[in-house]
């Protein structure tokens, strides 16, 4: 009973791995996550404005187990950034795709 009371303090805010819903990968690592058994929190800084960010353990889960993300792969851009950054793509396949359809019709 002890146990199971230190191990649900240790996990308050934290959310269990589901490994089985985890996408499979080719290494012979083992993510740090996978191995503590539960994700956390996690601070960085946005690589594009640099302001400190915390990747939650709810948005790890969701990427890496309904999203089917990458094991290997972090949060590197705040919102904000990853909707302009998103734009920007968009933006960008617009134009090319206009492009090919202009050289498209010239034929």
């Amino acid at each position: 009973m002890r146990a199971a009371k230190e191990r649900a303090a240790l996990l308050k805010n934290q959310v269990v791995v589901n490994v089985d819903k985890l996408r499979p990968t080719n290494s012979f690592g083992t993510p740090d996550f996978v191995a503590r058994g539960f994700y956390a929190d996690r601070p960085f800084n946005c690589k594009t404005c640099a302001s400190p960010q915390v990747w939650t353990a709810t948005q790890q889960r969701w990427w890496y187990e309904i999203a089917q993300g990458d094991v290997w792969t972090v949060a590197v851009l705040c919102r904000p950034c990853r909707r302009r950054e998103r734009e920007r793509r968009n933006d960008a396949r617009e134009v090319h795709l206009a492009g090919l359809a202009k050289k498209a019709s010239k034929r």
